[in-house]
């Protein structure tokens, strides 16, 4: 992070947002059972794919505001989501981050 030396205003947009992995908001009962189908799916050979890592959640560094929640998908896929968004909070400035990701 790197903030211009003649002003405050932020360079990168990691200066003011934060990206991270967190669950759906969905009951647990939910989550439990989805778990339990997709492990019954696995023991016959299957996919079922129900459960996943969660979702990327874009955060608002001073107060902690959601600002965009994406559905992460599988396990396997959900570090390659998380890292595009955090590629582009370093990448792009603020406004550039908000307009790539239609964040409004």
């Amino acid at each position: 992070m790197s903030i211009a030396p003649d002003t405050l205003d932020p360079v990168a947009a990691d200066e003011v947002y934060v990206a991270g992995i967190e669950p759906h908001p969905r009951p647990r009962g939910r989550r439990v059972l989805e778990a339990a189908l997709d492990l019954w799916c696995a023991s016959f050979g299957g996919l079922m794919e129900l459960s996943s890592a969660g979702d990327v959640v874009v955060r608002r560094r001073h107060d902690g505001v959601e600002e965009l929640r994406l559905a992460a998908g599988p396990p396997q896929h959900a570090t390659g989501v998380l890292q595009e968004v955090r590629d582009d909070l370093v990448r792009l400035d603020p406004e550039e981050f908000r307009a790539a990701w239609a964040i409004t």
